[in-house]
Protein backbone atom coordinates (compact mmCIF):
# COMPACT_ATOMS: atom_id res chain seq x y z
CA UNK A 1 0.00 0.00 0.00
CA UNK A 2 1.17 3.10 -0.70
CA UNK A 3 2.14 5.23 2.28
CA UNK A 4 0.75 8.83 3.23
CA UNK A 5 3.52 9.92 5.71
CA UNK A 6 5.28 11.80 2.55
CA UNK A 7 5.24 15.51 3.11
CA UNK A 8 7.41 18.46 3.00
CA UNK A 9 10.28 19.58 4.68
CA UNK A 10 9.04 23.00 5.03
CA UNK A 11 5.23 21.42 6.86
CA UNK A 12 7.28 18.79 8.46
CA UNK A 13 9.56 21.65 10.56
CA UNK A 14 6.76 23.91 11.21
CA UNK A 15 4.11 21.28 12.42
CA UNK A 16 7.24 19.71 14.99
CA UNK A 17 8.69 23.04 16.11
CA UNK A 18 4.77 24.87 16.44
CA UNK A 19 3.26 22.06 17.84
CA UNK A 20 0.34 23.22 16.12
CA UNK A 21 -0.72 21.64 12.98
CA UNK A 22 -2.64 24.70 11.90
CA UNK A 23 -0.11 27.04 12.44
CA UNK A 24 0.78 29.14 9.76
CA UNK A 25 -1.88 27.55 7.61
CA UNK A 26 -4.74 29.35 8.53
CA UNK A 27 -3.36 32.42 10.67
CA UNK A 28 -4.40 36.41 9.75
CA UNK A 29 -0.75 37.28 8.23
CA UNK A 30 -0.79 34.11 5.75
CA UNK A 31 -4.80 35.20 4.83
CA UNK A 32 -4.04 39.18 4.77
CA UNK A 33 -0.72 38.61 2.68
CA UNK A 34 -2.89 36.41 0.19
CA UNK A 35 -5.71 39.09 0.02
CA UNK A 36 -3.18 41.84 -0.47
CA UNK A 37 -1.49 39.44 -3.60
CA UNK A 38 -5.20 39.34 -5.06
CA UNK A 39 -5.76 43.29 -4.88
CA UNK A 40 -8.55 42.20 -1.87
CA UNK A 41 -9.49 44.57 0.53
CA UNK A 42 -11.74 43.89 4.09
CA UNK A 43 -13.37 46.27 6.44
CA UNK A 44 -11.80 46.50 10.08
CA UNK A 45 -14.95 44.72 11.61
CA UNK A 46 -15.56 41.46 13.43
CA UNK A 47 -16.13 39.45 10.10
CA UNK A 48 -12.85 39.69 8.14
CA UNK A 49 -11.45 37.04 5.67
CA UNK A 50 -9.80 34.57 8.70
CA UNK A 51 -13.39 34.84 10.73
CA UNK A 52 -15.17 34.07 7.39
CA UNK A 53 -12.68 31.21 6.23
CA UNK A 54 -12.68 29.38 9.34
CA UNK A 55 -16.74 30.13 9.72
CA UNK A 56 -17.04 28.38 6.10
CA UNK A 57 -14.71 25.82 6.96
CA UNK A 58 -16.76 24.80 9.94
CA UNK A 59 -19.74 24.26 7.78
CA UNK A 60 -17.65 21.95 5.25
CA UNK A 61 -16.37 19.97 8.39
CA UNK A 62 -20.17 19.49 10.10
CA UNK A 63 -22.27 18.51 6.79
CA UNK A 64 -25.96 20.15 7.06
CA UNK A 65 -24.95 22.67 8.98
CA UNK A 66 -26.64 26.27 8.13
CA UNK A 67 -25.58 29.29 8.17
CA UNK A 68 -27.36 30.50 11.50
CA UNK A 69 -26.04 27.13 13.32
CA UNK A 70 -22.12 27.73 12.18
CA UNK A 71 -22.47 31.49 13.13
CA UNK A 72 -23.74 30.79 16.33
CA UNK A 73 -20.53 28.75 16.84
CA UNK A 74 -18.37 31.29 15.88
CA UNK A 75 -19.58 33.79 18.01
CA UNK A 76 -19.48 31.65 21.09
CA UNK A 77 -15.74 30.64 20.51
CA UNK A 78 -14.83 34.14 20.33
CA UNK A 79 -16.65 35.16 23.04
CA UNK A 80 -14.94 37.27 25.89
CA UNK A 81 -15.83 37.75 29.48
CA UNK A 82 -17.14 41.29 29.93
CA UNK A 83 -16.83 41.74 26.49
CA UNK A 84 -19.94 44.55 25.25
CA UNK A 85 -18.88 44.35 21.24
CA UNK A 86 -20.04 40.70 20.79
CA UNK A 87 -21.36 40.25 17.15
CA UNK A 88 -24.97 39.25 16.40
CA UNK A 89 -25.82 35.42 16.02
CA UNK A 90 -28.23 37.09 12.86
CA UNK A 91 -26.36 34.99 10.10
CA UNK A 92 -26.96 37.65 7.54
CA UNK A 93 -23.59 39.41 7.66
CA UNK A 94 -22.18 36.50 7.84
CA UNK A 95 -23.94 35.84 4.39
CA UNK A 96 -22.85 39.40 2.96
CA UNK A 97 -18.89 38.56 4.01
CA UNK A 98 -19.21 35.01 2.79
CA UNK A 99 -20.25 36.87 -0.61
CA UNK A 100 -17.47 39.57 -0.48
CA UNK A 101 -15.27 36.56 -0.28
CA UNK A 102 -12.87 36.66 -3.45
CA UNK A 103 -12.56 33.04 -4.80
CA UNK A 104 -8.97 33.72 -5.90
CA UNK A 105 -8.28 33.58 -2.42
CA UNK A 106 -9.81 30.46 -1.93
CA UNK A 107 -8.06 28.72 -4.41
CA UNK A 108 -4.86 30.36 -3.61
CA UNK A 109 -5.29 28.80 0.25
CA UNK A 110 -5.90 25.80 -1.20
CA UNK A 111 -2.89 25.77 -3.66
CA UNK A 112 -0.80 26.83 -0.63
CA UNK A 113 -1.67 24.30 1.26
CA UNK A 114 -1.35 21.62 -1.29
CA UNK A 115 2.06 22.93 -1.82
CA UNK A 116 3.10 21.49 1.66
CA UNK A 117 1.76 18.31 1.27
CA UNK A 118 3.09 17.51 -2.22
CA UNK A 119 6.72 17.42 -1.66
CA UNK A 120 6.46 13.05 -0.91
CA UNK A 121 10.15 11.52 0.96
CA UNK A 122 9.93 8.38 -1.04
CA UNK A 123 9.08 7.59 -4.84
CA UNK A 124 8.13 5.29 -6.81
CA UNK A 125 10.99 3.72 -8.87
CA UNK A 126 12.17 7.51 -8.47
CA UNK A 127 9.33 8.98 -10.22
CA UNK A 128 6.56 11.36 -8.50
CA UNK A 129 3.40 10.02 -8.90
CA UNK A 130 -0.26 11.65 -9.39
CA UNK A 131 -3.36 9.97 -9.29
CA UNK A 132 -6.20 11.25 -11.39
CA UNK A 133 -10.02 10.66 -11.65
CA UNK A 134 -13.19 12.04 -12.12
CA UNK A 135 -16.87 12.15 -10.24
CA UNK A 136 -19.31 14.36 -10.38
CA UNK A 137 -21.88 16.74 -7.28
CA UNK A 138 -25.17 17.58 -7.10
CA UNK A 139 -26.70 21.13 -6.04
CA UNK A 140 -30.18 22.66 -5.41
CA UNK A 141 -32.45 23.19 -8.26
CA UNK A 142 -32.49 26.98 -8.82
CA UNK A 143 -32.88 28.65 -12.06
CA UNK A 144 -29.12 30.17 -11.76
CA UNK A 145 -27.83 27.00 -11.10
CA UNK A 146 -29.18 24.63 -13.59
CA UNK A 147 -28.62 27.56 -16.23
CA UNK A 148 -24.67 27.21 -15.23
CA UNK A 149 -24.43 23.59 -14.65
CA UNK A 150 -27.69 21.94 -16.66
CA UNK A 151 -28.86 18.88 -15.08
CA UNK A 152 -28.29 15.47 -17.24
CA UNK A 153 -30.20 15.38 -20.27
CA UNK A 154 -31.92 11.89 -19.05
CA UNK A 155 -34.04 13.51 -16.68
CA UNK A 156 -36.98 15.23 -17.71
CA UNK A 157 -37.25 18.62 -17.24
CA UNK A 158 -38.12 19.80 -13.21
CA UNK A 159 -37.22 16.51 -12.21
CA UNK A 160 -33.51 16.44 -12.06
CA UNK A 161 -30.88 18.69 -9.87
CA UNK A 162 -27.97 20.85 -11.17
CA UNK A 163 -24.88 18.54 -11.83
CA UNK A 164 -21.24 19.52 -11.89
CA UNK A 165 -18.26 17.31 -13.32
CA UNK A 166 -14.91 17.98 -11.67
CA UNK A 167 -11.62 16.11 -12.21
CA UNK A 168 -9.15 15.45 -8.85
CA UNK A 169 -5.85 15.13 -9.01
CA UNK A 170 -4.16 13.58 -5.60
CA UNK A 171 -0.66 12.93 -4.79
CA UNK A 172 0.10 9.19 -4.54
CA UNK A 173 2.78 8.75 -1.48
CA UNK A 174 0.20 12.01 0.70
CA UNK A 175 -3.26 11.99 -0.56
CA UNK A 176 -3.25 15.40 -0.47
CA UNK A 177 -5.37 17.20 -3.28
CA UNK A 178 -2.85 18.90 -5.26
CA UNK A 179 -5.38 20.36 -7.73
CA UNK A 180 -9.34 19.92 -8.60
CA UNK A 181 -11.11 21.71 -11.95
CA UNK A 182 -14.78 21.63 -12.33
CA UNK A 183 -17.66 22.49 -14.96
CA UNK A 184 -20.89 21.73 -16.39
CA UNK A 185 -21.75 18.14 -17.61
CA UNK A 186 -20.98 19.89 -21.39
CA UNK A 187 -17.38 19.56 -20.76
CA UNK A 188 -15.99 15.74 -20.79
CA UNK A 189 -13.88 14.78 -18.29
CA UNK A 190 -10.61 14.28 -20.65
CA UNK A 191 -11.12 18.12 -21.20
CA UNK A 192 -11.11 18.79 -17.65
CA UNK A 193 -8.12 16.70 -17.20
CA UNK A 194 -6.18 18.47 -19.56
CA UNK A 195 -6.80 21.78 -17.50
CA UNK A 196 -4.59 20.13 -14.89
CA UNK A 197 -1.23 19.56 -17.17
CA UNK A 198 0.43 22.64 -15.95
CA UNK A 199 0.38 20.86 -12.36
CA UNK A 200 2.25 17.82 -13.66
CA UNK A 201 6.24 18.14 -14.01
CA UNK A 202 8.65 16.19 -15.93
CA UNK A 203 9.35 12.74 -15.34
CA UNK A 204 5.67 12.37 -13.14
CA UNK A 205 3.64 9.22 -13.56
CA UNK A 206 0.57 9.57 -14.14
CA UNK A 207 -1.78 6.89 -12.93
CA UNK A 208 -5.27 6.72 -13.63
CA UNK A 209 -8.57 4.58 -15.22
CA UNK A 210 -9.13 3.26 -18.12
CA UNK A 211 -10.46 6.37 -19.78
CA UNK A 212 -7.46 7.92 -19.53
CA UNK A 213 -5.85 4.96 -21.95
CA UNK A 214 -6.51 6.47 -25.35
CA UNK A 215 -3.31 7.20 -27.91
CA UNK A 216 -4.51 11.30 -27.30
CA UNK A 217 -4.03 11.52 -23.52
CA UNK A 218 -0.69 9.10 -23.77
CA UNK A 219 0.70 11.36 -26.34
CA UNK A 220 -0.25 15.40 -25.10
CA UNK A 221 1.64 13.49 -22.03
CA UNK A 222 4.65 12.21 -23.27
CA UNK A 223 5.43 15.62 -24.81
CA UNK A 224 5.58 16.92 -21.75
CA UNK A 225 7.54 14.32 -20.65
CA UNK A 226 5.08 12.63 -18.74
CA UNK A 227 4.84 9.27 -18.08
CA UNK A 228 1.48 7.15 -17.77
CA UNK A 229 0.03 3.92 -16.11
CA UNK A 230 -3.46 2.95 -16.65
CA UNK A 231 -5.58 0.19 -18.41
CA UNK A 232 -5.80 0.37 -21.92
CA UNK A 233 -9.14 2.19 -23.12
CA UNK A 234 -12.38 0.19 -23.61
CA UNK A 235 -13.02 1.18 -27.00
CA UNK A 236 -9.63 -0.72 -28.20
CA UNK A 237 -9.32 -3.83 -29.32
CA UNK A 238 -5.74 -5.58 -28.85
CA UNK A 239 -4.04 -8.00 -30.91
CA UNK A 240 -0.96 -8.66 -29.49
CA UNK A 241 0.44 -10.60 -32.40
CA UNK A 242 1.17 -7.31 -34.36
CA UNK A 243 3.58 -6.57 -31.00
CA UNK A 244 6.99 -6.50 -30.04
CA UNK A 245 7.20 -9.25 -27.57
CA UNK A 246 9.67 -8.31 -24.81
CA UNK A 247 8.59 -10.64 -21.73
CA UNK A 248 6.02 -13.00 -20.87
CA UNK A 249 2.89 -11.11 -20.98
CA UNK A 250 4.70 -7.87 -21.72
CA UNK A 251 4.55 -6.52 -25.08
CA UNK A 252 5.34 -3.03 -27.37
CA UNK A 253 2.88 -2.09 -29.54
CA UNK A 254 2.70 1.41 -32.43
CA UNK A 255 -0.33 3.06 -31.88
CA UNK A 256 -1.62 5.07 -35.34
CA UNK A 257 -2.96 8.33 -34.39
CA UNK A 258 -7.29 8.18 -34.95
CA UNK A 259 -8.51 10.29 -37.79
CA UNK A 260 -10.89 12.05 -35.56
CA UNK A 261 -10.05 15.02 -33.51
CA UNK A 262 -11.23 14.70 -29.91
CA UNK A 263 -13.69 16.51 -28.43
CA UNK A 264 -12.62 19.76 -26.34
CA UNK A 265 -8.96 19.42 -27.85
CA UNK A 266 -7.79 22.33 -30.62
CA UNK A 267 -6.83 21.51 -34.14
CA UNK A 268 -3.43 22.71 -33.49
CA UNK A 269 -2.61 20.81 -30.58
CA UNK A 270 -4.27 17.55 -32.14
CA UNK A 271 -1.88 18.28 -35.38
CA UNK A 272 0.87 18.94 -33.30
CA UNK A 273 0.88 14.70 -32.44
CA UNK A 274 3.02 12.40 -33.94
CA UNK A 275 1.26 10.28 -36.28
CA UNK A 276 2.28 6.98 -34.60
CA UNK A 277 2.75 6.25 -30.80
CA UNK A 278 5.12 3.45 -28.63
CA UNK A 279 3.45 2.04 -25.78
CA UNK A 280 3.97 -0.66 -23.91
CA UNK A 281 1.42 -3.36 -23.16
CA UNK A 282 1.56 -5.81 -19.94
CA UNK A 283 -1.14 -8.30 -19.44
CA UNK A 284 -1.94 -8.82 -15.93
CA UNK A 285 -3.65 -11.90 -14.68
CA UNK A 286 -5.08 -11.54 -11.11
CA UNK A 287 -6.15 -13.93 -8.62
CA UNK A 288 -9.60 -15.05 -8.87
CA UNK A 289 -10.29 -13.78 -5.09
CA UNK A 290 -14.01 -12.35 -4.02
CA UNK A 291 -13.97 -8.55 -4.60
CA UNK A 292 -12.23 -8.53 -7.87
CA UNK A 293 -14.04 -8.78 -10.94
CA UNK A 294 -11.45 -9.05 -13.38
CA UNK A 295 -9.30 -11.79 -14.13
CA UNK A 296 -7.12 -10.14 -16.58
CA UNK A 297 -6.07 -6.68 -17.02
CA UNK A 298 -4.67 -4.86 -19.92
CA UNK A 299 -2.20 -2.48 -18.60
CA UNK A 300 -0.52 1.12 -20.97
CA UNK A 301 1.93 2.87 -19.88
CA UNK A 302 4.96 5.04 -22.09
CA UNK A 303 7.33 3.34 -19.11
CA UNK A 304 9.17 1.08 -21.91
CA UNK A 305 12.26 0.05 -19.62
CA UNK A 306 11.30 -3.37 -18.89
CA UNK A 307 13.86 -4.14 -16.64
CA UNK A 308 13.56 -0.82 -14.12
CA UNK A 309 9.63 -1.15 -14.57
CA UNK A 310 8.95 -4.82 -14.25
CA UNK A 311 5.38 -6.08 -14.87
CA UNK A 312 5.08 -6.81 -11.23
CA UNK A 313 5.94 -3.49 -10.35
CA UNK A 314 3.64 -1.77 -12.32
CA UNK A 315 0.67 -4.05 -11.77
CA UNK A 316 1.02 -3.25 -8.07
CA UNK A 317 1.22 0.43 -9.18
CA UNK A 318 -2.26 -0.05 -10.44
CA UNK A 319 -3.80 -1.99 -8.03
CA UNK A 320 -3.21 0.98 -5.54
CA UNK A 321 -4.89 3.27 -7.80
CA UNK A 322 -7.84 1.96 -5.92
CA UNK A 323 -6.55 4.88 -3.37
CA UNK A 324 -8.22 7.47 -5.20
CA UNK A 325 -11.46 6.33 -4.90
CA UNK A 326 -10.84 6.70 -1.36
CA UNK A 327 -9.89 9.79 -0.84
CA UNK A 328 -12.49 10.80 -3.48
CA UNK A 329 -15.35 9.13 -1.15
CA UNK A 330 -13.47 11.05 2.13
CA UNK A 331 -13.92 14.53 -0.05
CA UNK A 332 -17.39 13.46 -1.01
CA UNK A 333 -19.17 11.27 1.61
CA UNK A 334 -17.25 12.21 4.90
CA UNK A 335 -17.25 15.83 3.91
CA UNK A 336 -20.85 16.13 2.83
CA UNK A 337 -19.27 17.62 -0.86
CA UNK A 338 -21.92 15.08 -2.94
CA UNK A 339 -24.78 17.71 -3.03
CA UNK A 340 -23.73 21.43 -2.45
CA UNK A 341 -25.74 23.72 -0.45
CA UNK A 342 -25.33 27.05 -2.12
CA UNK A 343 -27.90 28.61 -4.11
CA UNK A 344 -25.99 30.99 -6.74
CA UNK A 345 -23.24 29.61 -8.92
CA UNK A 346 -20.59 31.77 -7.44
CA UNK A 347 -21.38 30.23 -4.17
CA UNK A 348 -21.30 27.13 -5.42
CA UNK A 349 -17.99 27.53 -6.68
CA UNK A 350 -16.59 28.48 -3.48
CA UNK A 351 -18.19 26.20 -1.67
CA UNK A 352 -16.32 23.57 -4.10
CA UNK A 353 -13.18 25.78 -3.32
CA UNK A 354 -13.44 25.16 0.23
CA UNK A 355 -13.52 21.73 0.08
CA UNK A 356 -10.11 21.44 -0.93
CA UNK A 357 -8.76 23.12 2.17
CA UNK A 358 -10.97 21.27 4.50
CA UNK A 359 -9.73 17.89 2.95
CA UNK A 360 -5.68 19.08 3.32
CA UNK A 361 -6.07 20.75 6.88
CA UNK A 362 -7.32 16.81 8.05
CA UNK A 363 -4.29 15.45 5.80
CA UNK A 364 -2.10 17.59 7.56
CA UNK A 365 -3.25 16.66 11.53
CA UNK A 366 -3.04 12.96 10.02
CA UNK A 367 0.41 13.26 8.82
CA UNK A 368 1.78 15.15 11.71
CA UNK A 369 -0.02 12.37 14.14
CA UNK A 370 1.71 9.45 12.49
CA UNK A 371 5.31 11.40 12.76
CA UNK A 372 4.88 12.04 15.91
CA UNK A 373 3.89 8.74 17.21
CA UNK A 374 5.46 6.56 14.44
CA UNK A 375 2.30 4.82 13.49
CA UNK A 376 0.88 3.70 9.38
CA UNK A 377 -0.58 7.28 8.93
CA UNK A 378 -3.10 4.94 5.93
CA UNK A 379 -4.66 3.51 9.00
CA UNK A 380 -5.32 6.39 10.67
CA UNK A 381 -9.06 7.48 10.76
CA UNK A 382 -10.04 10.63 8.27
CA UNK A 383 -13.78 10.21 9.39
CA UNK A 384 -12.15 10.54 13.06
CA UNK A 385 -9.68 13.24 12.39
CA UNK A 386 -12.62 15.59 10.69
CA UNK A 387 -14.63 15.05 14.19
CA UNK A 388 -11.69 15.83 16.30
CA UNK A 389 -10.79 19.06 14.11
CA UNK A 390 -14.04 20.37 14.42
CA UNK A 391 -14.51 19.71 18.38
CA UNK A 392 -11.06 21.56 18.54
CA UNK A 393 -11.48 24.23 15.89
CA UNK A 394 -13.06 26.94 18.29
CA UNK A 395 -8.89 26.93 19.68
CA UNK A 396 -7.22 27.90 17.03
CA UNK A 397 -10.09 30.94 16.69
CA UNK A 398 -7.85 34.46 16.06
CA UNK A 399 -7.71 36.98 18.48
CA UNK A 400 -6.26 39.80 19.89
CA UNK A 401 -3.40 38.50 21.83
CA UNK A 402 -0.31 37.26 20.98
CA UNK A 403 -0.58 33.46 19.91
CA UNK A 404 1.47 30.85 22.28
CA UNK A 405 1.99 27.42 21.97
CA UNK A 406 -0.53 25.42 22.75
CA UNK A 407 -0.06 22.73 25.71
CA UNK A 408 -2.65 20.62 24.96
CA UNK A 409 -1.70 20.10 21.06
CA UNK A 410 0.27 16.66 22.08
CA UNK A 411 -3.07 15.35 23.42
CA UNK A 412 -4.84 16.59 20.70
CA UNK A 413 -2.26 14.60 18.06
CA UNK A 414 -2.01 11.92 20.75
CA UNK A 415 -5.76 10.91 19.93
CA UNK A 416 -6.25 11.05 16.20
CA UNK A 417 -2.80 8.70 16.46
CA UNK A 418 -4.84 5.91 18.34
CA UNK A 419 -7.51 6.01 16.30
CA UNK A 420 -6.02 3.39 14.39
CA UNK A 421 -8.50 1.22 11.67
CA UNK A 422 -8.51 -2.61 11.75
CA UNK A 423 -6.05 -4.39 8.71
CA UNK A 424 -8.49 -5.53 6.54
CA UNK A 425 -6.70 -6.45 2.94
CA UNK A 426 -9.20 -7.20 0.21
CA UNK A 427 -12.02 -6.68 2.45
CA UNK A 428 -15.46 -7.32 0.29
CA UNK A 429 -18.57 -5.91 1.21
CA UNK A 430 -21.78 -6.21 -0.70
CA UNK A 431 -22.68 -2.89 -2.12
CA UNK A 432 -26.31 -3.09 -1.14
CA UNK A 433 -28.29 -1.05 1.70
CA UNK A 434 -30.37 -2.96 4.44
CA UNK A 435 -32.59 -0.86 5.39
CA UNK A 436 -35.73 -0.20 3.32
CA UNK A 437 -37.09 2.99 1.95
CA UNK A 438 -40.56 4.66 2.27
CA UNK A 439 -42.67 3.50 -0.50
CA UNK A 440 -43.29 6.99 -2.01
CA UNK A 441 -42.77 7.12 -5.69
CA UNK A 442 -40.57 9.31 -7.92
CA UNK A 443 -41.29 13.18 -9.06
CA UNK A 444 -41.43 12.48 -13.08
CA UNK A 445 -42.97 15.89 -13.63
CA UNK A 446 -42.67 19.32 -12.39
CA UNK A 447 -43.44 20.11 -9.33
CA UNK A 448 -46.10 22.63 -10.20
CA UNK A 449 -47.99 20.00 -12.61
CA UNK A 450 -47.66 17.31 -9.89
CA UNK A 451 -49.68 19.12 -7.46
CA UNK A 452 -52.56 18.87 -10.06
CA UNK A 453 -51.90 15.13 -11.11
CA UNK A 454 -53.99 12.54 -10.25
CA UNK A 455 -51.56 10.06 -10.37
CA UNK A 456 -49.36 10.54 -7.34
CA UNK A 457 -53.09 10.66 -4.98
CA UNK A 458 -53.35 6.87 -6.22
CA UNK A 459 -50.17 6.11 -5.40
Amino acid sequence: MASITATTRTLKSRLCDSHDPLDGLLDEPLIHELCRAIGHSWRCCFWRPTIVILTFLRQVLLPQCSCRQTVAFTTAATARPGDERRPSDDPSAYSQARQRLPLALLERLAARLASDLTQPDRRWCGHRVRVVDGSSVSMPDTPALQEAFPQPTSQSPGCGFPVARLVAMFCWTSGALLAMVSDSLAIGELALFRRLFDHLEADDVVLADRLFGNYTELALLERRGVHVVCRVNAARRLDLRCGTRIGKQDHRLIWTRPRAVPLGLALQDWNALPPTLTVRIVRVQTVCRRGFRKRRIDLVTTLQDPIAYPPEALAELYRQRWLVELNLRSLKTTLGMDVLRCQSPTMVRKEIAMHPIAYNLIRALMVQAARTHEVDPQRLSFAGTQQRLLAWLPLWMPTTKPRTPHPWMSYFLAVIAHDVLPDRPDRNEPRAIKRRRKSFPYLVHCRYQARNTAWYDKR
